[in-house]
């Protein structure tokens, strides 16, 4: 990597961290971006985080925290997408929205099945994510789960080995990378 280029990290995690292993993980990613800073010298950073609840609010919080740049590629309307969402997360969301550099809603990049599902457009973003970053820094659990609608962690990082993106592991259990 060149100093003094931009880069784009992608992220991707789970819903649910276990509670205990929060903080080391907030580490792992404050550690991960601290890297890049010192590897990219003066390079702008932006994180491109769907704010899902979990891995992603919590990945954000910690670019906002560091001053990086926060791209929000929303799978659905945010009125639509706040549904999914428990009340302290919805706040944490709507937060996060308020200091964002750019909220946008991704368009599909595959056909739209006639009765799409939210896991479907939860696919899109994911699409969008793993095309679109430089790196991909994942909160993962180490489980190779496949998702039947194609909308998870695993499958992101999958897509973003296809598009031949490097990925950053954050291991949700033991927070070792």
């Amino acid at each position: 990597m060149r100093t003094g280029t931009r880069i784009t990290v992608g992220i991707t995690g789970h819903r649910e961290l276990p509670e205990e292993n929060i903080p080391a993980i907030a580490q792992g990613v404050r550690d991960c971006f601290a890297g890049l800073q010192n590897t990219r010298g003066d390079s702008a950073i932006t994180v491109l985080s769907s704010l899902a609840e979990g891995a992603d609010i919590l990945c954000a919080k910690m670019a906002v925290d560091m001053g990086l740049r926060l791209a929000v590629p929303l799978p659905m309307s945010k009125t639509e997408y706040r549904r999914d969402f428990s009340e302290s997360a919805s706040r944490e969301f709507d937060f996060l929205l308020s200091v964002a550099d750019e909220v946008f809603t991704v368009l599909p990049e595959e056909a739209e099945p006639g009765h799409p599902s939210r896991g479907f457009y939860y696919r899109q973003a994911g699409i969008y994510i793993a095309k679109n970053c430089d790196v991909l820094l994942a909160v993962w659990d180490g489980e190779e789960e496949d998702n039947p609608e194609g909308a998870g962690t695993w499958e992101t990082m999958k897509l973003a080995r296809e598009f031949g993106k490097p990925i950053q592991i954050i291991d949700s259990y033991c927070a070792g990378s």
